[in-house]
């Protein structure tokens, strides 16, 4: 035997003793870290055992070698009763959807597609403005980095909550008849830039952004139960968005989105398990879905100046999908989303590579989440203060919690319940600027109001001059109508006007 082969030989039992030493990510994660999981099943379980919590909470810790280590709790795993969410749960991510759409124009660029320098004018020439606005200074990174100028009101409504029926024509009519303008640029956060960069991937490719992102983002990573449409998952195993009329009372509970309003600022569907493949792919900046690292400088880079200040982050930056902020000293990237009662959290520390994805789904509990994965960020980073600092960002988040049950929900005693007189209410209302339309009808001796694809029963209101609201889900939304000789006419709700159609 030469001694090229012994060699070779010697090189493959030192790879096999490597390998056979290296044990799994979770173990080593555990070996380094043997306190954290005692930790944060403690910190979790006090919380929800002092604010009587109801609804769900996940957490899992990312490292550039996946999913290390998770958490799920609710008032069923508390008791030790079986429970079905873990992991694998289908969760809402909300705004953090910016993100993948980032991420998509990005990829379509290199492939030559998209030219992020672009103008409005040069990809969606049918938004004119009647020539207010100049769209050939509009480009696609501005669409993404909040600084496009404009925001339309009905657009994010109609996207976000009520539906729309005539596709991207009645976006582009609603943006181009409904907008508000500011000529400085600056950075003003909105779901408006990123849902026309859609309608932009959307043109260059002739598919809907829904199967680009399928394509080109979650099948690659592997992330096979991540969809940006509702009807791909059995609607009673995505959880909900929960409103507690008191500690053991439901007021409300469920997933309020439909295809129709999962937009590409706020509509995708993933798992913690799928998501720690996307924050495994940013952690380690790979080259898959990116073909060049360098596409990675405006991906996780600062592409606009912003100065906010959101719970414990202070953001000083945004890329074209994370706003880039400080935490303790470090830098993290973050983006998150709320939607009705549910609050996301998914960052990471790029100089640590390590990320934290992190949800809950009971309303008023909206900084759980960013407390929850401070505190891990905390104990990784081994901060000697770190339950002092636990302690203080707990008060921010009872702060909120407390300030939330001020405002109760209406009581059962509330409800608008039928009459003859309440049966005057009963009809179709449209709206001359068109907006979704309004149904009021009489169900099972009481009042449901649907306003688009939103739908909830009505209450007596406390406001004298919005006598009534209706319980939308995401939404409680009072309104008022206007009667004339006796019958009603016209219907109020905000700054919209709604007539009565039969």
């Amino acid at each position: 035997m030469n001694w090229e082969v012994r060699l070779k030989i010697k090189l493959v039992l030192l790879l096999f003793i490597m390998i056979a030493c290296s044990g799994n990510p979770q173990e080593e994660f555990h070996n380094l870290h043997p306190e954290l999981a005692q930790k944060m099943n403690s910190k979790i379980s006090s919380i929800y055992e002092d604010y009587n919590i109801y609804g769900d909470f996940l957490l899992g810790v990312v490292n550039e070698n996946g999913l290390v280590y998770s958490l799920a709790m609710n008032r069923n795993i508390l008791a030790g009763k079986p429970a079905t969410l873990d992991i694998n749960s289908p969760i809402y991510v909300a705004s953090h959807t910016k993100a993948f759409t980032g991420t998509l124009l990005k990829i379509l660029e290199e492939d030559g597609q998209v030219d992020l320098n672009k103008s409005m004018h040069d990809h969606l020439p049918e938004i004119t403005f009647d020539g207010s606005i100049d769209t050939k200074a509009i480009t696609v990174r501005h669409m993404l980095n909040h600084t496009l100028g404009f925001t339309s009101n009905p657009l994010v409504w109609k996207t976000a909550f009520l539906g729309y029926s005539n596709g991207n024509s009645e976006l582009i009519d609603d943006i181009n008849s409904s907008y508000r303008y500011d000529p400085s640029h600056q950075f003003r956060y909105s779901n408006t830039g990123p849902i026309i960069a859609a309608m932009v991937a959307e043109k260059v490719t002739g598919n809907s952004w829904k199967k680009e992102m399928k394509q080109r983002i979650f099948l690659p990573l592997k992330m096979n139960n991540t969809s940006a449409n509702v009807s791909d998952f059995k609607l009673e195993e995505i959880r909900p968005s929960i409103q507690m009329r008191n500690e053991n009372e439901v007021f409300s509970s469920g997933f309020y989105k439909q295809d129709i309003t999962m937009s590409a600022a706020g509509g995708t569907i993933s798992t913690v398990n799928d998501l720690s493949k996307w924050l495994q792919f940013n952690i380690n900046r790979e080259t898959s879905i990116i073909k060049n690292k360098r596409s990675f400088d405006e991906l996780h880079g600062q592409t606009v100046q912003q100065n906010r200040t959101y719970f414990t982050y202070k953001r000083h930056g945004y890329s074209l999908g994370w706003d880039i902020a400080t935490y303790q000293a470090d830098t993290v990237l973050t983006r998150f989303g709320t939607y009705g009662g549910i609050s996301f959290h998914l960052s990471f520390m790029p100089a640590r590579k390590v990320g934290i994805v992190a949800f809950s789904d009971e309303d008023g509990l909206h900084r759980l989440p960013h407390l929850m994965a401070n505190y891990a960020y905390n104990l990784l980073i081994q901060k000697p203060n770190v339950e002092d600092i636990f302690n203080s960002e707990k008060e921010q988040f009872v702060e909120l919690y407390e300030r939330n049950k001020k405002d109760p929900l209406p009581a059962e005693d509330m409800l608008f319940k039928d009459s003859q007189e309440n049966d005057k209410l009963v009809g179709r209302y449209k709206n001359d600027k068109n907006w979704p339309e309004i149904i009021i009808t009489n169900k099972e001796k009481s009042y449901e109001f649907k306003w688009g694809v939103l739908a909830g029963p009505i209450y007596k209101s406390a406001d004298a001059n919005r006598p009534y609201q209706a319980s939308l889900g995401p939404l409680m939304r009072t309104f008022a109508v206007h009667k004339n000789n006796g019958f009603v006419d016209s219907l109020f709700t905000g700054s919209l006007k709604y007539f009565k159609a039969n």
